[in-house]
């Protein structure tokens, strides 16, 4: 039995646009001799709708599109993603059969993750999945997502169906990436063949989607829990598998799950984000620092050098050495670039407050007028050129606070905002290894860390120690008693809960950032702005 499993980059909301990609699909699909069509998790509608689900034409849109022209145009036997709803109105993430160019049968998801990112119990019912459906006279397990990752639920939604004479698993997945996460699906699909002792074939969503990137992988594994085939990463795919066959190939084992792939994740996520907002051209402020420098890489890959634009935006506190740097690497890159001075403007600014308010009270003050200064010349040029602003902060000092609202916090997208201090360094040596020459200047990486906003100034952090606890914070979320284990002092591990407490109105009004970890900034977290638990 040849199944073609079809890793698509839908569009949340693009109905039509993601209907005629799933036909396409099939049209692909039957060329090869495929018997069978696997889409991704809610490939009609895109992942996740979210409150879209709400709007009652826009569940009776979809369905129509599936039952009219996708049931009409498929070109072969298929399971595809959508949203249905029973006599009660009630909505549920299910799986439509289709053959005959009929709605055969439609399965619902029956485990619906509510943690981080996932909030499914705010729009679905969790649906009943108790037997197998019958396609091409194999008795197909058919489980959508979470319903095998049931670790922590009562229902074992695989072993029910396994039980109830299944052949075949098939799992229609919207899994989005975060690092270290295809390890524990191969892993996962691999225990659930091994004790069922049936084959399981995983076809995953591919694209960005607001903050979210999915990577596809799609994942074939045989009765024995071997891998006998993977799809690409970050892109669209369509793998051919018979998972009957006694001669299928054994597939590599080895996860890619280093500074490529996260690159490329970040590229992907970028780049989708973009393209379907509509917009094409990226502008950004270039300080000749580490971070800038990194985005800006970022960008060139993801939307071309021709469309991202840097500023630097050089006060008199601004080395000589920041300003070569930034144009320095414009010109590696073959982006365009610009120099706005700002220390006039910024004078006119404190010399207009002091009229009104006497001294400025803190040094701050104008240290903060400095990065507003720049944000204002960033929107104001992104605004003339129809292009997006991408912000330049890093996890650890949008963790710490070491970022200033309505200057260098604004922007329509932050794509290194779930990278630590650390790992932007690590990165951008890794980009400069895989260019193959010195892209990002070696003295960036090189130099003490500054913004620059007063003379002599060095960030007061030691980013090697700082960047790991604040992950230890946010990511495992350790208590101060752990870190003390883990060797921090008490001194720095409560300078550090009371810095991320205190800064949490912040982040609430940053740019979306890109996930790659098991914990970012963003939807995923939840915590109250009024807060006194100190740990």
């Amino acid at each position: 039995m040849l199944i073609a499993m079809s890793q698509l980059n839908a569009v949340v909301g693009g109905l039509l646009p993601n209907a005629e990609r799933i036909i396409a699909a099939g049209e692909e699909a039957r060329a090869t001799g495929a018997e069978l069509l696997l889409t991704p998790e809610l490939s009609m509608t895109g992942y996740l709708p979210q409150d879209l689900v709400l709007k009652p034409h826009f569940i009776r849109e979809q369905r129509e599109l599936l039952e009219g022209l996708v049931c009409s145009r498929l070109a072969l036997p298929a399971l595809v993603g959508f949203i249905d709803t029973d006599e009660d109105e009630h909505i549920y993430n299910a799986a439509a059969y289709i053959e005959g160019g009929k709605l055969q049968r439609i399965i619902r998801k029956s485990l619906l993750p509510t943690y981080d990112v996932f909030d499914e119990w705010r729009w679905f019912r969790p649906g009943d999945n108790p037997e197998p459906i019958l396609i091409g006279g194999r008795r197909v397990a058919v489980t959508i997502c979470e319903d095998i990752w049931d670790d922590g639920y009562d229902i074992k939604v695989v072993r029910r169906l396994a039980a109830a004479g299944a052949e075949l698993i098939v799992n229609l997945s919207s899994s989005p990436y975060r690092q270290g996460k295809q390890a524990r699906r191969i892993e996962l699909c691999s225990e659930h063949a091994q004790s069922t002792g049936l084959p399981l074939l995983y076809c995953n969503m591919v694209g960005g989607q607001d903050e979210l990137i999915f990577d596809g992988k799609s994942i074939a594994v045989d009765g024995r829990g071997r891998l006998i085939a993977s799809g690409r990463a970050f892109a669209e795919d369509m793998l051919l598998v018979d998972p009957f066959s006694e001669s299928a190939e054994l597939s590599d084992t080895h996860e890619h799950d280093g500074s490529e792939d996260l690159f490329r994740a970040l590229c992907l996520g970028l780049s989708d984000y973009f393209r379907k907002s509509g917009f094409s051209d990226a502008l950004l402020g270039l300080s000749g620092g580490i971070d800038s420098a990194l985005t800006a890489c970022l960008a060139a890959e993801a939307l071309g050098s021709d469309h991202v634009c840097g500023l630097a935006m050089p006060s008199r506190h601004t080395a000589e050495i920041s300003n070569t740097d930034a144009e320095l690497l414009a010109r590696n890159l073959g982006m365009e670039f610009h120099v706005f001075p700002i220390e006039e403007s910024v004078a006119l600014a404190e010399q207009r407050f002091m009229e009104r308010m006497g001294q400025y009270r803190s040094g701050l003050t104008r240290e903060n007028l400095q990065a507003r200064e720049r944000g204002k010349i960033l929107m104001e040029v992104a605004n003339d050129r129809g292009s997006l602003v991408l912000a330049t902060g890093n996890k650890t000092e949008y963790a710490l606070g070491y970022s200033t609202l309505y200057g260098d916090m604004c922007g329509a997208l932050a794509p290194i905002g779930d990278l630590s201090k650390p790992q932007v360094y690590q990165l951008a040596r890794w980009y400069n290894a895989w260019r193959g020459s010195e892209i990002i200047p070696l003295r960036s990486m090189e130099r003490e860390p500054s913004a620059e906003l007063r003379e002599n100034q060095v960030d007061p952090f030691d980013y090697e120690r700082t960047g790991p606890l604040v992950d230890e914070i946010v990511v495992n979320q350790r208590s101060l008693a752990e870190l003390l284990k883990l060797g921090y002092t008490r001194e720095e591990a409560e300078q550090a809960f009371r810095l991320i407490r205190m800064n949490e109105y912040k982040r609430w009004q940053a740019p979306p950032i890109l996930r790659v970890t098991r914990k970012a900034f963003g939807s995923g977290r939840r915590f109250p702005l009024v807060n006194w638990y100190g740990e």
